[in-house]
């Protein structure tokens, strides 16, 4: 079964979208982070789920394609939509919190645990086979995890800091979004990502609407301001650019391309740093944290396009 069974031929154009959605994500972390410093994760949340709710809401009634759970055929479908529902909740609120105590980038290097635990649910779960290399992968993966956050281990033999527990929450936050993306795949033969987005959106929002602190407008600072209003736009932009660029470029191309993500995150912190009134801790850049870095996203490119799911990548799962 390919990956991409059906491309645009344009193959550049979805180059150029993946890259886009490379920068997108990479920058999210740091502006969600402005954001965390002065206001919670649901008021974060619910600013970020509810403009995209609104236009994709209207984006498919004029399709006329709502989801209709709660009645008619599809009915069978409502208790898997709303444990999926829960786990991507669950994934974005428990990054917001783990990220609340780590640095971007340190996020992004962790929450690419989840790409591995999904590649990896193929082989002990559907009974998939590895290749050599994408087990090589695996290796690789691991070790540059251990280089990466030595220092921070090394801590914990001194006992549990806050950023420790941050480590924890965000590998939480991982192992959540990897449980949804395999609920989430055997969906989409009756129903579409954006429609699982919808719900996903609206149950947050009504979810986060209690928890947030409303006011919390117009008491953020310029900076948060704009964190929050990136954080929305890059929910939307980043998630149809990731959908346009399924249909021209191979999904397996795609998803070993995303693998490297935690290293815009630094590249940015760095080029953010040098600003004298930018005020986010940067995780320390050291010849370990650079190996690893480097590392972590070498072993999961090669486990990407190893292609397991009988040659479904980890970027089909999001279409």
């Amino acid at each position: 079964m390919s990956s991409s069974p059906q491309l645009s031929g344009r193959r550049g154009y979805g180059i150029a979208l993946t890259m886009m959605v490379c920068v997108l994500w990479g920058l999210f972390p740091i502006a969600a982070k402005a954001v965390l410093m002065e206001t919670d994760p649901y008021t974060l949340n619910f600013y970020r789920f509810f403009l995209p709710l609104i236009i994709m809401w209207v984006f498919l009634w004029r399709r006329r394609q709502l989801p209709t759970l709660w009645r008619g055929p599809q009915k069978s479908l409502r208790g898997r939509v709303l444990l999926a529902a829960a786990l991507l909740i669950g994934n974005y609120v428990l990054f917001a919190y783990g990220l609340g105590r780590i640095t971007p980038g340190a996020s992004q290097v962790l929450i690419q645990v989840g790409t591995m635990v999904l590649l990896l649910s193929g082989v002990f779960l559907f009974g998939e086979r590895f290749l050599r290399r994408q087990w090589l992968g695996c290796a690789v993966f691991v070790t540059g995890l251990a280089i990466f956050f030595l220092h921070r281990i090394t801590e914990m033999f001194h006992g549990f800091n806050s950023y420790a527990v941050g480590m924890g929450i965000m590998l939480l936050a991982a192992l959540s979004w990897a449980l949804y993306a395999v609920i989430q795949k055997p969906l989409l033969k009756d129903i579409s990502s954006i429609q699982i987005l919808v719900v996903v959106f609206a149950i947050g929002v009504i979810m986060f609407l209690p928890l947030a602190d409303l006011g919390a407008l117009s008491r953020l600072s310029a900076l948060a301001l704009a964190g929050l209003g990136y954080c929305t736009f890059s929910t939307l932009v980043g998630t149809a650019a990731f959908a346009e660029a399924l249909a021209h470029w191979e999904a397996s191309r795609i998803s070993a391309s995303l693998t490297s993500i935690p290293l815009f995150t630094l590249l940015f912190m760095q080029l953010f740093t040098l600003h004298p009134g930018f005020h986010i801790p940067p995780e320390p850049i050291t010849m370990s944290t650079v190996l690893g870095a480097l590392l972590v996203v070498g072993g999961a490119s090669l486990v990407a396009l190893g292609g397991v799911f009988h040659g479904i990548s980890l970027a089909s799962f999001l279409q």
